[in-house]
């Protein structure tokens, strides 16, 4: 690899198909986050769910045996969140989506509603959108007539699909497909694989994109994101990517990660090399 890896590297972490899956942790995530905290690594999960609290996401991954805090977890919901408030002075928000997106709303202090009669009725600013499992017509109905009389367009993240215990279910990026359909409006977008949610994370975290490794199990999404956003990228192979679809990725495409590792201790060990050679450097001093 070309770039050089700084010696103070933030991580970034993709949750589902990089921590875990489903409601089982993946090999080596326990102790990975237990060594990043040992040596004092600055990391966040980040994540394009947008429907979960982090206080939910954090309990979720302690119940697996991942050690996770509140502030510890980044969601597409909070991104959009803060995007909205640094962007537009006092907006009036219509809401479609859940908990989640609900919180994150809140705890920013922008004032929003889910009712669309109420849209009717007020002048809307920002339509923003996650994963609404209770999405209905008159919710699509009322977010094409705000966005048409000049509301921003926004989507937590672009994930068409969904896994589920159904299968493979509807995700936001199907309800977006729909409001962009009937507004003639293409949202902008926070979630990966866009660097917007990245930019939010190098702010929480206070780094530049040269102190920072996105490291996530989907080349079109974490990878894609990492990229945009100038970070380092580590794909590892837990989830979404496996090594025969990585090696026809690698003939196709030349937005490639700095690192592919098959597993999370392949990770660790990074971090831990990087540790090394840190306290070789202080020894020579």
């Amino acid at each position: 690899m070309s770039k050089t890896i700084s010696n103070k590297l933030h991580a970034f972490i993709d949750l589902d198909g990089t921590m875990f899956h489903g409601s089982q942790a993946i090999d080596g995530a326990d102790h990975l986050i237990e060594c990043l905290q040992e040596w004092g690594v600055p990391y966040l999960f980040v994540t394009n769910n947008s429907t979960r609290t982090p206080q939910q996401i954090a309990a979720l991954m302690g119940e697996m045996g991942i050690q996770a805090r509140t502030e510890d977890v980044l969601t597409s919901a909070q991104a959009a969140a803060a995007y909205i408030r640094d962007h537009y002075k006092d907006p009036f928000v219509f809401m479609i989506g859940e908990e989640g997106l609900q919180q994150a709303l809140t705890d920013c202090n922008i004032r929003w509603t889910n009712d669309p009669v109420v849209v009717e009725q007020k002048h809307i600013d920002v339509v923003v959108q996650g994963l609404d499992r209770q999405f209905t017509y008159s919710k699509l109905e009322a977010a094409s007539i705000a966005i048409r009389k000049g509301a921003a367009s926004i989507v937590t993240n672009p994930d068409v699909q969904l896994p589920s215990d159904k299968g493979i279910s509807p995700g936001a990026g199907t309800i977006a497909a729909a409001i962009q359909a009937a507004s003639g409006v293409k949202p902008i977008c926070i979630g990966k694989p866009e660097a917007i949610i990245m930019e939010v994370a190098l702010k929480q975290l206070d780094c530049t994109p040269a102190e920072a490794i996105v490291v996530g199990d989907n080349l079109l999404t974490d990878i894609q994101a990492g990229i945009r956003a100038k970070c380092l990228t580590a794909l590892v192979l837990t989830g979404v990517t496996s090594k025969s679809s990585y090696a026809s990725y690698r003939e196709n495409s030349n937005d490639l990660p700095d690192y592919v590792f098959d597993n999370l201790e392949q990770v660790r060990q990074l971090f831990e090399q990087i540790r090394e050679n840190n306290d070789t450097e202080r020894a020579l001093e």
